[in-house]
């Protein structure tokens, strides 16, 4: 998915917007899973935890003018005041690689099915072009643009000589040190071991290293959610547990869909930090992700949404990983007054926010 291949150019003339149905859910993970542009973001399973958030989901897929599928794009119906709304697709459009789509008439197509949103917010990991007539402006990025990925079809030994001489010290200073590394693909809701003590870990954690993370609902919710489909759903949501004498000491929420297994939220123990449990933990989801013929590990982002760098940014660099970015978000605007007006509050927000008291 991350690699760099000979691709068969074809240039795109036509595009027909077709909405998905539900019996075609296979089709259309397979189709995103396939792209080196796909996302677990844009998979069918994603959106059906947006439906349970209560916000609307859209599903389409791009026909071109032979019939072929060209690209595909779940978005996310986000409201605003006054009975407005914009639409979102995080890491969206998908395009296909084997095809150069002629971007600016995707979302041509996009605007002309939803004249009334205020805007259209794409987060696509490949480049979008834009035609003279699109106002089309960069916004806030709300997922990472920078990343780092790991290429795990390798042998253990060819990894762990790749990486920082630190890191591998550190894997091996927490295996001396008798950490052990449990996994969990979780099945049954209000059900796992140790499930509640890795999320009151990860708030935990948000709390002392001061990063904005979700509720202890939002976790709670979202592992029961994706619960009740881990033995049938494309997307699979996995936590993982480093412990010592049974005290938990790191965890990671991790999802698997298609090639790629990612780190989506973590946490770890102020105590025994020197048993470095945080390694052996993500070594250990990369050697099982081998073992059910995953190819990628994604550290999950390496700078938070200003840009900067995230304080765990080193510690992801020493597994060796690939940096790899993406272009950001960028807000289509066909509503301009509207959108000046959404864009003054949010400055007026901000201000709030760094003025108030913590």
């Amino acid at each position: 998915m991350y690699s760099k291949r000979p691709l068969t150019i074809q240039v795109v003339t036509k595009m027909i917007l077709v909405e998905v149905s539900e019996n075609e859910k296979d089709q259309y993970n397979q189709f995103v899973a396939a792209q080196e542009s796909g996302s677990f973001l844009q998979s069918w399973e994603w959106g059906q935890w947006q439906i349970r958030l209560g916000r609307t989901v859209y599903r389409f897929k791009i026909i071109d003018d032979n019939g072929t599928q060209v690209a595909s794009v779940q978005l996310i119906k986000m409201p605003l005041p006054f009975g407005k709304y914009y639409l979102y697709a995080p890491y969206g459009p998908v395009v296909s690689e084997k095809l150069k789509v002629e971007s600016q008439k995707l979302l041509q197509e996009i605007k002309n099915k939803f004249s009334e949103a205020v805007f259209i917010r794409i987060e696509p990991k490949q480049i979008i072009s834009q035609s003279e007539n699109q106002s089309i402006r960069k916004s806030t990025n709300i997922q990472p643009a920078v990343t780092m990925v790991l290429d795990i079809n390798k042998p253990d030994d060819v990894l762990l000589s790749a990486m920082h001489h630190k890191t591998r010290y550190n894997i091996r200073l927490a295996q001396r040190h008798g950490v052990k590394i449990q996994s969990e693909l979780v099945v049954t809701p209000g059900y796992g071991l140790y499930t509640s003590e890795a999320v009151n870990l990860i708030l935990q954690t948000q709390v002392r290293q001061n990063y904005h993370g979700h509720s202890r609902d939002y976790y709670k919710n979202l592992v029961d959610f994706f619960a009740l489909g881990n033995n049938t759903n494309d997307l699979k949501l996995w936590i993982y547990k480093a412990l010592y004498n049974k005290e938990l000491l790191a965890t990671a929420v991790i999802v698997d869909f298609g090639p790629t297994r990612m780190y989506l939220y973590g946490g770890s123990s102020e105590k025994f930090r020197n048993f470095m449990a945080p390694y052996l933990l993500h070594w250990g989801a990369i050697v099982d992700a081998k073992i059910t013929g995953i190819k990628y590990y994604d550290f999950g982002g390496s700078e938070v949404a200003s840009g900067g760098e995230r304080g765990f940014t080193r510690f992801k660099q020493g597994f060796g990983g690939r940096v790899i970015n993406y272009v950001g978000a960028y807000d289509i605007i066909q509503n301009k007054a509207v959108y000046k007006a959404y864009q003054l509050v949010r400055k007026i927000n901000k201000i709030i926010k760094k003025i108030s008291p913590q």
